[in-house]
């Protein structure tokens, strides 16, 4: 994960932070841990638990992101303002806050990725399906039981869930699916809209934008 944070006015110089699996600092890369004026923080980082959460605090622009590792996986939290989610244009790249995963590089019903891939990226992507396949194999029901554990409602993190331990089988995704449940929490501030139903998620457009994702082998930028 990179994180570009602009220099804005007098507000704060360039930031950037990045996190890599096992390797979840506390700092941005200068250094430091926070910035702006000798008065007033614009940004700061805070640690929630050493090498797996930490949360980034932009308050001039309203502004919060939520990182974690869980298992060998990171996750992301974003809240931000609806006007600065969609602050960009035709020649600026892919823009997962408004919409999303490529279709490309979305996982079907059958557990397999719709992205074409070639030589040893592919080999590489069976290979670890394969060791993270025998981890421990789920049944519907048997997934089904151990997402309830930590999910009461059958929510989009329950079905998150159930779909991670099928494809997977690796059980750390009912901690990863319980964290992402616990950011809505932390970042929405309207209970109503923390449980989210699969028939009803396209209609969710509250004050501020929230993106909640897994990250498992992909590289992701923010550029605020």
């Amino acid at each position: 994960i990179t994180i570009i944070f602009k220099p804005y006015q007098e507000c704060t110089d360039q930031k950037v932070y990045q996190a890599v699996t096992d390797d979840l600092p506390a700092a941005f890369v200068d250094g430091t841990i926070s910035g702006g004026d000798s008065e007033t923080r614009s940004i700061w980082i805070l640690e929630k638990s050493a090498g797996r959460h930490v949360e980034i605090h932009a308050a001039y622009i309203g502004v919060t992101i939520i990182v974690r590792q869980q298992g060998r996986y990171l996750t992301l939290a974003v809240r931000m303002p609806e006007e600065l989610a969609m602050a960009f244009d035709e020649t600026q790249d892919l823009q997962l806050c408004m919409n999303g995963c490529p279709t490309s590089e979305r996982i079907d019903q059958e557990g397999h990725l719709q992205l074409p891939m070639l030589g040893l990226q592919q080999a590489s992507f069976q290979q670890q399906a394969r060791v993270e396949a025998q981890r421990g194999v789920f049944t519907l029901e048997s997934a089904s039981r151990k997402c309830r554990e930590q999910l009461e409602v059958k929510d989009i993190y329950f079905h998150s869930c159930v779909f991670d331990l099928l494809t997977t089988g690796d059980a750390n995704f009912t901690t990863a699916a319980y964290n992402a449940l616990k950011d809505m929490e932390t970042l929405h501030p309207k209970r109503e809209h923390w449980h989210i139903f699969p028939n009803s998620a396209t209609g969710l457009r509250p004050f501020s934008l929230l993106l909640n994702a897994l990250l498992t082998g992909f590289l992701i930028t923010v550029l605020l």
